[in-house]
């Protein structure tokens, strides 16, 4: 008899512990999940990145922990999250998931957008983040596009306050909501928010 899990927010199913993508095949245990990166184009860099990613949020709630990799297999082990991706997120679960956003930002990982797939809500309500292919990864250095993750990370978290609990952005959240709305690239949204904030009130 088939296992079937299903994601509550995109239909996507998890059949005898295995998802299964065009990039990537998933292998979801009771305690882990193991991440097979496919041959495409960049898969390279989406298997170094989601692994430098998780090595830099080691030790913090919320997010995978890191088991074991092989890179000639491109293959990462991580810990299983609670809990499931929901259709709907209270005050609570978006006050919980900014603060783990923070939290990675100190970590020095930023994100190119946050679904709600990557989402997951426990029974308790506890919040968790996957998924860490597609970020930007803090350098050494002090460079422009970290300012520019960190501003696109900020954007993405506050787009779902405005979509799910509107009343708990601020007047500064929601310049930078309505920013991002009338923009398509990062480096705009960027150039127009820090443009803004030197305008007189």
């Amino acid at each position: 008899m088939e296992n079937v899990i299903r994601s509550r927010s995109t239909g996507k199913s998890v059949i005898n512990g295995i998802y299964e993508t065009r990039k990537v095949l998933l292998k979801v245990g009771t305690e882990s999940v193991t991440k097979y990166f496919k041959q495409r184009p960049g898969v390279d860099r989406r298997y170094r990145i989601e692994k430098s990613a998780l090595q830099r949020l080691r030790g913090v709630a919320g997010f995978p922990q890191l088991i074991r990799s092989a890179d000639t297999s491109r293959l990462l082990e991580m810990s299983r999250l609670p809990g499931a991706s929901v259709k709907a997120l209270s005050e609570r679960n978006l006050r919980d998931l900014s603060a783990i956003v923070e939290k990675m930002l100190s970590a020095g990982v930023a994100r190119h957008s946050l679904p709600l797939r990557d989402i997951l809500v426990d029974a308790e309500g506890n919040i968790g983040l996957v998924d860490f292919e597609r970020a930007t990864l803090r350098s050494r250095i002090w460079r422009p596009d970290w300012s520019i993750a960190k501003t696109v990370t900020r954007y993405h978290l506050y787009r779902l306050f405005a979509e799910q609990q509107p009343q708990l952005l601020n007047p500064e959240q929601w310049k930078l909501v309505n920013l991002g709305g009338k923009l398509k690239n990062p480096v705009g949204l960027f150039h127009a928010w820090t443009k803004s904030l030197r305008k007189p009130a």
